[in-house]
Order: C-alpha cells, then structure tokens, then sequence
C-alpha cells in the first residue's frame, strides 16, 4: 500500500495575492485555489501567479490519481511585497501551519519563474522535494528571466552602490551637455571622470569618493568653514578638467607623438588647478583645526608634498613639450629645476612638522610632569 503523502506547494514571494486579491494565505484545497486564482485574474489578468496556481492544482489532480501517493494536498503560500528575510519568514511560518495538520513527507514545488524557486532551500529544511515545476508563458520566458536578473541585479547593494552612481553622473552629464550643445566638451569630460573612477577602482581605492562626499556632508552639518573649500575644490576640480581639455585639443602633435604630447598639454594645462582642488580642503581642515585651538602637525607636510608633486608633473609635461620641439637643454633644465625644486618643498613641509611636533612635546612634558608630582 502506498504511505507516501504528498504536498503540492505554490508560491508566490511577492504576495501578489494579498497585495492585488486581498487573500489571506496560507490557502488549502483545490477549490480555494481556483477561486484565489479567479479572483486574482479579475484583479489584474496580467499576473503570472494565475499560471502558476493552475498549474498547482493540475499537479494536484494528477496526484490524486498516481497509484504510488498515498494522500496529496495543494496549498498556495505567499510572502511579503518586501522581498528579503521577513518574506521568507512569513511562507516558512505558512508552510509550518499547514504541515501540522498535513504532516506531508515530499513536495511538488510550483512557481512562475526563478524568483520564487529561491525559497527552496526553506522548504527542503522541512520536507523532501521531489520535483520543481516553473510556468511561465513561454512567449515571455527571456523577458521574464532578464527582467528577474536586472531586479536582483538592482537589488543587490553591492551593484546598486558600485555601478549606479558613476552611470547615473554619465547620465545626466550627457543630458546637459546635448541641451548646451556642448556635447564634445562633456564626452572629453566624463571619459576623464570614468578614467578616474577606473585607477581608483582598480586600486581599490574607490572609497576615496564615498569619505570624500561624506567629509562634505559632515562639514555641511557642523557648519565648519571647510564645507565652502570643498565646494571651491569641485570648482577647481571642473576648472582643471576643462582647462586640460584645451590643452589637449589645441596641442599641436603629429600622428607618432599624439598620444604622448597630449596628455603632457592636458597636465601643463590642468596639472595647478587640480593641485587647488586638493589643496583647499587641506586648507580648510587646517583652519578649522586653527579656529578651534588644535596643532597643525602633519597637514605642514602633506600640503608641501602635494605642491611638490605638481611641480614634478608641471616640470615633466613642459620637459616633454621641449624635448618634442628639439630644445633639449630647456627640457633638461625644466626637469632638472623641478625635481630639485620637489624635493626642497618636501623637506620644507617635514621640516615645519618635526618642528611644531617637537613644539608640542616640549609644552606636553612639562604638564606630564605636574600632573605626575600631583599624583604622587
């Protein structure tokens, strides 16, 4: 005699059959599924649950007859709209109802495409899975599973946080570069930002923009003065990008040399209004450390090796513009003064730090030892 009873299960993850039906799940029977499955259509004929609770209860009347199941029984489980943990608590706490009056030992699992297939695990933790049926018409089924893919792509927080923002700024650059008509100019410039955007990434350094945004955000808050010079780096920041593409265009370069010559034209060009944009908001940190009677230690140092490190790509880009024109000794000079002028910048900026750091120790020794004479 046959003992094995079997659980036809339909799910709906998205609880579209509260949501546009107002059913309650879990919902048991085959005449309680024809008429959800009715009442679903009349509410949006559209839906692909309705394939898939029809689908259900002919699984279920095939059972009814298969010689080798002793008792089967169709549900229809649902979720949230909210796809996540709590819809996939809520069918687990549905499919435990029912196992506790139908105590089933396998299941038959029903859905209308691979999002649903996703609560599978949840149900093998209880019962045994013998088959999976996925109903989607068939005319649709690629635009089912691409739009599936794209949702949970969109979903997904890694993606959504890594890829959406820089296409959302390509996105609406383009849009105002095509009603300014500046169409050339903008493409140069988002070409630079995803240049950008792919070094950082690529180092692994793309958190440099989210604590960047972030120091603005926080200084937009406290009402700190280093929320204008962030706003004067961006400025600077446009102001270098276009000034370089200038440079670019207008460098006068033969097919062997282009590459090369243009991009020392865009560094000539743009290389001091980016060294600005990372300069203010140095600045604006020091002023505020200023403002609130902190010591300015370390800054000395990273500002003078920054103003060192665009005196090295003035002097190289204008090297390379001179060695091309055949004036070797300007180039050489140009070089040479520059990496002698870097250099003394650095020991400029350390020198200051060493200075005021060995300032501060000498005013913390003394009260370091008061308050240990005090201790004692």
């Amino acid at each position: 005699m046959p003992q094995d009873k079997t659980l036809v299960i339909c799910v709906d993850r998205d609880n579209d059959i509260g949501e546009k039906a107002g059913l309650v799940t879990p919902i048991r029977g085959k005449e309680a599924l024809i008429a959800a499955a009715t009442k679903l259509a009349l509410a949006d004929a559209e839906e692909a649950d309705i394939n898939a609770i029809f689908e259900a209860v002919r699984v279920y009347d095939q059972l009814r007859h298969d010689e080798h199941v002793a008792k089967t029984e169709v549900i229809l489980v649902a979720g949230d709209k909210i796809l996540g943990i709590e819809s996939d608590r809520k069918i687990g706490q549905q499919l435990d109802e029912v196992l506790q009056s139908f105590p089933a030992d396998s299941a038959i699992l029903v859905s209308d495409g691979p999002g649903d297939e996703w609560v599978m695990p949840l149900i093998q933790s209880r019962l045994r899975i013998d088959s999976v049926r996925r109903v989607v018409v068939k005319q649709n089924e690629p635009l089912e599973n691409t739009v599936y893919v794209i949702k949970r792509l969109l979903e997904d927080p890694t993606f959504s946080r890594t890829f959406l923002p820089p296409l959302g700024l390509i996105l609406f650059l383009l849009a105002v570069s095509l009603l300014l008509e500046f169409s050339g100019k903008a493409l140069g410039f988002i070409l630079a930002l995803l240049g950008i955007y792919t070094v950082l990434k690529g180092l692994g350094r793309e958190h440099l923009l989210v604590d960047f945004m972030e120091s603005v955000k926080q200084s937009l808050y406290s009402g700190k003065i280093s929320f204008v010079t962030y706003i004067v780096a961006i400025v600077l920041a446009m102001i270098g990008t276009s000034q370089g593409i200038m440079g670019y265009t207008g460098a006068d370069t033969g097919p062997d040399e282009q590459i090369l010559l243009a991009i020392a034209a865009f560094i000539r060009q743009s290389v001091w209004w980016y060294i600005g944009a990372i300069l203010a908001p140095l600045i604006g940190k020091m002023m505020s450390m200023y403002i609130e009677r902190e010591k300015i230690v370390r800054h000395w140092a990273i500002a003078f090796s920054v103003i060192a490190s665009g005196v090295i790509l003035w002097g190289g880009g204008e090297s390379i513009i001179w060695l091309s024109a055949g004036n070797y000794a300007l180039g050489y000079l140009v070089l040479f003064f520059s990496l002698l002028g870097a250099i003394i910048l650095s020991l400029i900026g350390l020198r200051i730090s060493w200075y005021i750091r060995s300032t501060v120790k000498d005013e913390e020794g003394p009260r370091t030892a008061e308050e240990r004479a005090t201790q004692e």
